[in-house]
């Protein structure tokens, strides 16, 4: 698989991102040519008029699919970059905003900002609570995984998956007090299965905000993050801020996963194995390993919600999709995996 030049693999992932925006905006119940498609994008930005242009495409086109693709590709390509710096942080390739209780934090900090109806006030609410409820989690694990200044990997996982089950019932009790509402308990419902039906143009902005934002932080220490992976005491004797730089990239991580869950609710996975394949082609090195992989999970997106949107005939949540297809990747890495113990 190595064989494969980064150059190689980037055009490779950029062609099929081209192709998966490239069918979800022409396939649908409503199918539009190419050449439509064209004008009404170019009639939007104002480069052409809109005179022979129907309003219903419009809606359907610019209104609909496209902000949905695109939300899509930015939330795939911000949970894989995540998955990637925790997998660089920690060094160890289990690890990710779902299995260590991130996404469920940022899950929980989005439900009470619906269930409080602070979304009707402040719609800029929700990615503020997810990002907050992510932040507190992630805070949360690594303090009970840190002893004598040393993280065990094997305490952080099992801590995650502690964290997942507590955040988990306390957004299970929020649901069964916001079933006395029922709109509002249909929406945190649909929402948590993980969800990018009727994105709006509002929620492309949120996640591009937090995701260029984000990708400002990491790869300003990106050089710094190359050097944690060999060992916090060896990063240290190299002139590395170690518990700085570790947690303003997990500060970008965190903000990166709130501002994904925010706009499509909890999807599974796509940081545990867009980073794995991804390094298994290129290598360790993050510098590459970073883009790419949050390229590879753009597609994986993009493609999983052209799949329930065009061929599953009941409204499937594309977040059920991603934890299908994921679960079992999770468990073979365990399996591989399962003789690794170490500490940071």
């Amino acid at each position: 698989m190595k064989s494969l030049s980064t150059t190689g693999l980037t055009l490779l992932l950029l062609t099929l991102l081209a192709g998966g925006v490239f069918i979800s905006l022409t396939q649908g119940s409503w199918d539009v040519s190419n050449s439509r498609i064209w004008d009404i994008i170019l009639s939007r930005f104002g480069v052409m008029p809109d005179l022979n242009i129907s309003s219903v495409e419009i809606a359907i086109i610019w209104d609909g699919r496209l902000p949905r693709v695109l939300t899509a590709a930015l939330v795939g390509f911000s949970l894989a970059v995540a998955g990637a710096v925790m997998q660089g942080i920690f060094k160890n390739p289990m690890a990710s905003p779902g299995v260590i209780g991130i996404s469920s934090g940022a899950a929980l900090g989005a439900v009470l900002a619906i269930y409080l109806g602070l979304t009707a006030i402040f719609p800029q609410a929700l990615p503020l609570m997810a990002i907050i409820g992510a932040l507190l989690t992630l805070m949360t694990v690594y303090m009970i995984a840190t002893s004598a200044g040393r993280t065990s990997i094997a305490t952080l996982l099992l801590a995650g998956i502690a964290l997942n089950l507590i955040l988990g019932a306390v957004t299970s009790f929020v649901i069964t007090l916001s079933t006395k509402e029922f709109d509002v308990g249909r929406v945190i419902v649909t929402w948590l299965m993980g969800d990018l039906n009727n994105r709006l143009w509002f929620h492309v902005e949120i996640v591009a905000l937090t995701t260029l934002s984000a990708l400002v932080m990491i790869f300003s220490f990106i050089r710094e993050l190359n050097i944690l992976m060999l060992g916090e005491e060896g990063a240290a004797n190299l002139g590395v801020a170690v518990g700085r730089v570790r947690n303003i990239l997990l500060l970008a991580a965190s903000i990166m996963t709130g501002g994904a869950i925010a706009v499509a609710g909890v999807i599974g996975f796509v940081g545990l194995v867009a980073p794995h394949m991804v390094r298994a082609v290129i290598g360790p090195d993050n510098r590459r390993l970073i883009p790419l992989a949050g390229l590879l999970g753009a597609v994986f997106l993009v493609y999983a919600d052209l799949f329930v949107r065009l061929y599953i005939p009941v409204d499937l949540k594309v977040g059920v999709l991603t934890s299908l297809l994921g679960g079992p990747f999770f468990i073979w890495q365990i399996i591989r995996y399962r003789n690794r113990f170490e500490y940071m």
